[in-house]
């Protein structure tokens, strides 16, 4: 059985009720014992937010109306990061990448042979009909060249036949025997990425707790800043462990392919030493953007970009800040975006979406700087490409020797194909994290 109300006496009771609520906050805001600015009332000695809550902001509280009153379940008001997934890009599997990286830096060590050993058989006078000195060559030498460069090739190779022939599983067994006290400063005592490119270094227990799909990072949305850090952690790992073995690799393929038939061509040999310098910067430049694409996918850049959304920053105030409300940041606390807090005696302003990053931390500012928009780092290694590109172009109308053409011009086509799926992947970021941020904003407005 309802009871009706009147309007008259019903507006009466919402109008006590807001007054009563005034003169509550009124009484609670007084302090006796002489007069208190309100700049000091409302420093930074205000108690931090409870875990797992997102604090509003001094502007949230300006734009709400004193008829309005604060929801009882703050972490309602966190605002998750959306994300939108990448499209399927095709990606050359490791026995096609390195069938490929085999071709290009044998290649680039026939040409650097050629750069030595050339002929000139098309004169009448000339004492031989090839186009080299093969005599002057020694074949040892350029045996250990080719088994070196096809290392990586023979030994995925043999993974895949293995792990295709065999019942159980033996390629645990298989690394532990591979095992060898070799290259201790950069990889430790392990001998596997000297065969394998995508081989890491295992991980501890603490990054074990990251979900991973065969040895590969996934991302794992979650409201809780410890495990936003941790994952955070093992992706920067990752991240340098694979730039670690792309510098090693590159540097590797662009030594033996060639440096190394520099260093044991004859004394009496004359060649352009300028021609030969030139070959093997134009060698590394190819190796390095092409383990850069073969390393650092589409698929794993968008998985460290997600990562990085749900890590925020904070940008350091500077001048006279103490007059603004701030919060004691707080570890277990995942905050957004605007809020101020202090920490270590500095003040910081919340930047981004959701901020579970730890103020002042350099690592964590430059991991939202880097992978806040992948399509950033992607353009710039397509500039690298393009301008190396152009730079061999420029090269090729310039020379005039038959080995010099053939040269540039071979080198050329390893190049436009790592250059076609720079730019392919650049499109495809810019397009989804454009779409993306529309939608973050969108929401977040």
């Amino acid at each position: 059985m309802f009871v009706s109300i009147p309007k008259i006496e019903l507006g009466k009771l919402i109008l006590d009720r807001q007054r009563g609520s005034v003169s509550k906050s009124e009484e609670v805001s007084v302090m006796p014992g002489g007069r208190r600015s309100l700049a000091r009332s409302s420093t930074s000695r205000q108690p931090p937010p409870p875990p797992n809550t997102l604090p509003l902001s001094e502007d949230a509280h300006k734009s709400r109306s004193p008829g309005q009153t604060t929801p009882d379940t703050p972490v309602s008001r966190i605002i998750s990061p959306k994300h939108i997934p990448i499209p399927s890009v095709p990606h050359d599997g490791s026995v096609m990448f390195e069938v490929v990286m085999f071709l290009f830096t044998a290649t680039a060590s026939f040409l650097q042979f050629l750069h030595l050993y050339r002929t000139v058989w098309w004169l009448p006078q000339s004492y031989t009909k090839y186009a080299m000195n093969f005599y002057l060559m020694d074949p040892y030498l350029v045996g250990f060249i080719v088994t070196i460069l096809s290392r990586r090739l023979v030994y995925c190779m043999l993974s895949h036949v293995v792990m295709s022939w065999s019942s159980v599983n033996l390629w645990p067994l298989l690394q532990q025997l591979l095992s060898i006290s070799v290259y201790f400063i950069l990889f430790g005592l392990s001998v596997s990425p000297f065969f394998d490119v995508n081989e890491l270094p295992s991980l501890t227990k603490d990054e074990c707790k990251v979900r991973t799909f065969n040895g590969k990072p996934i991302h794992n949305c979650s409201l809780s800043p410890q495990t936003v850090r941790e994952e955070v952690e093992l992706l920067k790992t990752d991240f340098n462990n694979r730039m670690k073995q792309i510098l090693f690799s590159s540097v590797l393929n662009a030594y033996y392919s060639g440096f190394v038939p520099c260093c044991f061509a004859q004394n009496h040999l004359y060649y352009d030493v300028y021609w030969a310098t030139q070959h093997l910067v134009f060698v590394w430049l190819g190796c390095f953007t092409m383990y850069l694409v073969h390393c650092y996918p589409v698929k794993y850049c968008d998985v460290l970009h997600r990562a990085a959304l749900h890590l925020g920053r904070w940008a350091r105030l500077e001048g006279r800040t103490s007059h603004l409300p701030t919060h004691i940041w707080a570890d277990s606390t995942l905050w957004h975006q605007g809020a101020l807090v202090k920490h270590c005696k500095e003040m910081y302003r919340a930047e981004g979406i959701s901020i579970a990053a730890e103020p002042g931390n350099q690592t964590h500012s430059r991991f939202y700087a880097v992978f806040s928009n992948p399509s950033c780092l992607v353009f710039m290694l397509l500039f690298l490409q393009l301008a190396m590109v152009l730079m061999q172009l420029v090269i090729l109308v310039g020379s005039s020797e038959w080995y010099q053409i053939i040269s540039v011009s071979l080198l050329l086509f390893a190049n436009y194909y790592t250059l076609f799926k720079l730019f392919r992947d650049y499109l495809i970021c810019w397009k989804v994290y454009k779409a993306e941020q529309m939608i973050q904003e969108k929401i977040g407005g």
